[in-house]
C-alpha cells in the first residue's frame, strides 16, 4: 500500500458494507444495520480513532470489492450455484 492509497477516502457504501459485515459477524443482523449506519456516520463526522477505524474498514471493503470484480466472483458464484441444480449423467 502506498502512502497516497492509505489516505484515500473510502466511499460511504464501502464503509457501510464493511462495518455492517463486522456487526453481522459479532452479533447478527440487527447489529449489522446499526454498525453500518454508525460506521458511515463516524467516518464522515468523527476525526478520532472511531472515525479512522470506520474509514479503514471502508478501505478494506472497497479493496475486497475491487478484487471480487477483477476475479469475476459474481459470475463464478452464479455458475457454482447453477451447477448444483444441473442434471448430471451418472452411470451408476
Amino acid at each position: 500500500v502506498t502512502v497516497s492509497e492509505d489516505n484515500e477516502e473510502p466511499s460511504n457504501t464501502a464503509v457501510m458494507i464493511g462495518c455492517g459485515l463486522v456487526g453481522w459477524v459479532v452479533c447478527g443482523p440487527f447489529l449489522a444495520l446499526m454498525t453500518a449506519l454508525g460506521g458511515a456516520y463516524a467516518a464522515e463526522r468523527n476525526k478520532g480513532p472511531i472515525g479512522e477505524t470506520s474509514k479503514a474498514i471502508g478501505r478494506i471493503a472497497a479493496a475486497a470489492g475491487k478484487k471480487a470484480r477483477e476475479e469475476h466472483l459474481w459470475c463464478k458464484l452464479k455458475a457454482a450455484v447453477r451447477s448444483l441444480f444441473q442434471k448430471r449423467n451418472c452411470n451408476c
